[in-house]
């Protein structure tokens, strides 16, 4: 009996000693959740506070701020970031957050849009000499603080070094200039061909018209110590005849030129400088520095302007618009025909925006279509003849008959039209050519046609619109020769340690003077936020 009892009573001691362990080892396991999760969210919160003190930094200095950093105690955890990607972004932001075995990351990517405003040199006319002597002077597109105290400086768009009008003017450049001198968004030798990103003609005119413009008549010389505006109070200032600089000018807003610049002194400039003169013969051989922008056009007595070489077509100058398949704008031209020196259009032409391209490639051979109509609308009235040649045909008639013509798109080679004068086009303006879908406002139109639809039922969808009209109302026609206008080339002259920087802060401080200028500010914007948790033992 003795011994049963005492058997029960061990038996009984060892269950209870093993449901009391059991209770142990089951809250060792809810205290190691708990503590799991705990270390999951504070390693979560830590990677959230290190994203968020890194785009705080990328933002307030996007070009210049790259950083790979690990191990920085933060609360009971650490964290570790990287940014990483070219100057001009986008950039990619890696967070990290670690407490105890707790790993917590984040990624995401910042980009930048907007506009640069202006390159830090535009020439605007054809050039008949360059002179670079030393190699102290520098051309740079790098947006760069108009000063020392300039806190938003040096984080704008940056832009070309040089942009031209013409090509042979961009040829030029390139052979008189050493690279290692001339740097900007793509690098060293960093010039471009095409229009600047703000409409020179209103840009000149916005200033030339602004009630608070100072004008200097006559020729001016500068000898001694000068000072016109101030960051708080820019100056938009223009000298109407030649300007000479021997001594020191200080400057803060925009200084137009209507004649030759001689700088052998020392020119300080905030803001945009504009040269505008038939022809020119402009010197820099002193000890200046333009932070900002420098634009140098070519204009004639009459007051024309663009830099070309002619005129292109009689009466005056051609627009051409290209539009999409929804119907938005993907191309607009001003002065055609005189930038592209041409009296007619190929529509089949690639490349938007170089060297007069409208957009064929993009719109339509994009599409992989095999067949495409082509059908060519208000040509009434339309002087010149038109080409069309594919594989196997050839094609010629008067633009004013019309045209259509269904094809198997590899076989098109050519739609050429040849204009008479820009007299026979009708005159618009480039917004009721833009507000009209339907029509075009009655403007020379060639459609390209996607067929598919038809084919069950439905009506065919236009892929591609190339527009042609005239820029002006049909009063200002006029049947004099525009060739026989000349545009005088500009003469250029740089040496000693002359400094020409794109400075955003700088124009952007000038521009806002301007109502009539619009431009599209830099905005950084966040990409998709993608976020994973781990810990240490699964890593």
């Amino acid at each position: 009996m003795g011994k049963g009892i005492l058997f029960l009573v061990l038996s009984t001691s060892f269950v209870l000693t093993q449901m009391k362990s059991g209770e142990i080892e089951t809250e060792i396991a809810i205290e190691q959740v708990r503590t799991e999760y705990e270390e999951n969210v504070l390693a979560r919160e830590i990677a959230h506070s290190a994203l968020n003190l890194v785009i705080a930094k990328t933002t307030q200095d996007f070009t210049g701020f790259r950083s790979d950093e690990s191990g920085r105690i933060y609360r009971d955890g650490a964290y570790s970031f990287s940014a990483v990607g070219e100057a001009q972004g986008p950039i990619t932001i890696t967070a990290f957050g670690q407490v105890g075995s707790a790993v917590h990351q984040i990624q995401t990517t910042l980009a930048r849009t907007g506009s640069p405003l202006l390159d830090a040199t535009t020439f605007d006319g054809p050039v008949s000499s360059i002179t670079a002597n030393g190699s102290s002077f520098v051309i740079s597109g790098l947006d760069s603080p108009a000063n020392e105290s300039d806190t938003e400086g040096g984080n704008g768009l940056d832009g070309h070094a040089i942009r031209t009008i013409l090509p042979a003017t961009a040829a030029a450049f390139s052979e008189e200039i050493d690279a290692s001198q001339m740097v900007g968004i793509n690098g060293a030798g960093d010039i471009v061909t095409g229009k600047a990103d703000l409409d020179l003609d209103l840009l000149q005119e916005s200033v030339l018209s602004h009630p608070d413009l100072v004008t200097l008549e006559g020729d001016q010389r500068i000898t001694g110590n000068k000072m016109y505006g101030s960051p708080d109070n820019p100056i938009l200032m223009h000298v109407n005849e030649d300007l000479t600089v021997r001594g020191s000018v200080s400057g803060h807003g925009v200084l137009i030129v209507s004649g030759s610049l001689s700088d052998a002194g020392a020119i300080h400039w905030k803001g945009l400088v504009i040269l505008a003169h038939q022809g020119g013969d402009h010197e820099f051989k002193g000890n200046s520095e333009i932070f900002g922008a420098l634009v140098i056009r070519s204009l004639t007595e009459d007051g024309e302007t663009g830099g070309y070489d002619d005129a292109g077509l009689v009466g005056g100058q051609i627009d051409v618009d290209v539009f999409d398949s929804v119907g938005d704008l993907t191309y607009h031209e001003h002065q055609y025909d005189d930038k592209f020196d041409t009296a007619g259009i190929e529509i089949l032409s690639a490349d938007c925006e170089i060297d007069g391209g409208l957009c064929w490639d993009r719109n339509v051979v994009s599409t992989g279509l095999e067949e495409v109509r082509i059908v060519v609308e208000n040509t009434e009235g339309v002087g010149g003849t038109y080409s069309f040649q594919t594989m196997s045909t050839f094609i010629t008639g008067a633009i004013s008959s019309g045209f259509t013509s269904e094809v198997n798109l590899v076989d098109v080679i050519s739609l050429n039209m040849a204009f008479s004068s820009s007299c026979d086009l009708l005159g618009l303006s480039p917004g009721d050519v833009w507000a009209d879908g339907a029509v075009r406002a009655g403007g020379l139109t060639v459609k390209i046609f996607d067929m598919t639809p038809e084919e069950s039922g439905g009506e065919a969808t236009i892929l591609h619109e190339v527009v042609v009209y005239r820029h002006s109302d049909a009063s200002s026609c006029s049947e004099i020769d525009s060739e026989e206008v000349e545009v005088q080339p500009i003469s250029f002259y740089i040496n000693g340690s002359v400094g020409i920087h794109k400075s955003y802060s700088a124009l952007s401080s000038v521009i806002d003077l301007l109502p009539a200028i619009e431009t599209t500010p830099p905005e950084i914007t966040m990409g998709t936020v993608k976020q994973n948790s781990a810990r240490m033992s699964n890593l």
